[in-house]
């Protein structure tokens, strides 16, 4: 029963240690709709010491998988937030020090040298 649980947290791992965030969403949705499936269904049932040992330790290594992928993701979030900060501040920039059109035809606060009045100019 926790082998699944085990599977889809080793493929979760994966998509993490490769930066396929979408999969690695993917996957833990589903994770969490069996683990939630498991749960509803779980009765309270004997198990052996051998079932038991089997069961702890899938149960650690998903934590400890759990543990690696927080750390990736929490990573990948650094970065991404770097990314974004980079790009605000690069339209900042820009728009600082953008020139300034000599023509009164705007499309968008750019430059619209495309408008009939300006071509006859330009001819």
């Amino acid at each position: 029963m926790y082998e699944n649980l085990w599977l889809l947290t080793r493929q979760m791992l994966y998509a993490a240690q490769n930066g396929d965030w979408d999969a690695l969403v993917e996957v833990e949705l589903k994770r969490s709709a069996w683990v939630e499936r498991m749960m509803a269904q779980s009765e309270p049932s004997m198990m052996s010491a051998v079932e038991q040992q089997k069961t702890g330790e899938i149960i650690r290594n998903v934590l400890a998988a759990d543990g690696e992928i927080k750390m990736l993701t929490e990573a990948w979030k650094g970065e991404l937030q770097e990314i974004l900060s980079s790009i605000g501040t690069g339209k900042k920039l820009s728009k600082t020090y953008e020139a300034p059109c000599p023509f009164p035809f705007f499309v968008e606060r750019r430059c619209d040298n495309t408008h009939p009045r300006l071509q006859r100019l330009v001819k």
